[in-house]
């Protein structure tokens, strides 16, 4: 009954009107009032304030609201993408993508690629984080993920593709102070701030090297974004290499990391029971060398 309700609630949330909702869904405001009424009480929650003036969302009903709107946008848009397979008769290819990666350098060039090799295939690109990309693509969801993920080695039943090895580097602003040293060393790094990513976000191998990275302090940052918003208000460096997106910003500048191991890799991974032709598609890609930098 809860999925048969959520259109009332959204009517409601979005007018903030029992009566404006109950005309544009074409029902009595009783009608609206009821199922309501109904849905807190299956939740077990209140969902709106009301008073013989208005109508206000809950801080719960507010919640509710943004992430059912998101979720019915998504359902109308995969019923949509269904139905036009069903009346072209093509296979779906779904592909995720590490959102943190260089739409230019990355995604864009794979994603060409796959659309002009699989003309057959009817392609759905999806930008996750990493955890994710792991649980859609073992539960089934994605026929294939390209990824940085530190623990890929770990994914149970997968075949993976390297497509490509970067170097980790020190990455800080133009206009930090890092960057007006004449000959910058490790001893120099240890007078500024290490901003970092939680350790479900790292490469596998990254924690062992990066302790020899000297710094003032660490600071946390909650995913990549928030890391390079922080680099360009100049607030210390991070260990990164070029393969995400505003890597190629040009008030960033670079410093190689000197330790061989200190490198990354960009993988393709399906799982095991895919059918040949898809486990086939990561070899292709990485014989093409489509991620140049």
């Amino acid at each position: 009954m809860l999925y048969q309700r959520i259109p009332y609630f959204l009517e409601v949330a979005n007018c903030l009107s029992f009566s404006t909702a109950a005309r544009n869904l074409h029902v009595s405001q009783q009608a609206v009032t009821k199922q309501i009424a109904a849905l807190e009480d299956e939740l077990g929650m209140r969902l709106f304030y009301r008073t013989t003036r208005q109508v206000v969302l809950t801080p719960a009903g507010s919640v509710l609201r943004d992430d059912l709107a998101q979720l019915t946008r998504q359902i109308g848009d995969s019923v949509e993408r269904a139905r036009a397979l069903a009346d072209a008769g093509r296979s779906v290819l779904r592909v995720g993508f590490l959102s943190a990666l260089s739409r230019r350098d990355v995604i864009l060039p794979v994603t060409q690629f796959l659309r002009d090799r699989y003309r057959d295939m009817e392609l759905d690109i999806q930008l996750l984080d990493f955890q994710a990309l792991r649980n859609q693509l073992l539960d089934g969801k994605l026929n294939l993920c390209v990824t940085t993920s530190n623990d890929w080695q770990l994914w149970p039943g997968v075949v993976t593709t390297i497509l490509k090895r970067k170097q980790f580097q020190v990455v800080f602003s133009e206009r930090h102070p890092l960057a007006s040293c004449p000959a910058l060393s490790l001893e120099e790094l240890g007078r500024y701030t290490h901003l970092i990513l939680p350790d479900s976000n790292l490469i596998q191998g990254v924690l062992q090297w990066a302790r020899k990275i000297p710094c003032l302090r660490t600071s946390p940052c909650p995913d990549i974004s928030t890391l390079m918003v922080r680099l360009a208000m100049d607030e210390g460096f991070a260990l990164l290499t070029k393969v995400i997106e505003g890597h190629d910003a040009p008030d960033l500048r670079y410093w190689d990391v000197p330790f061989p191991e200190a490198h990354a890799e960009i993988v393709c991974i399906c799982r095991e029971t895919e059918r040949e032709e898809i486990r086939q598609i990561p070899q292709a890609m990485r014989r093409r060398d489509l991620i140049r930098l």
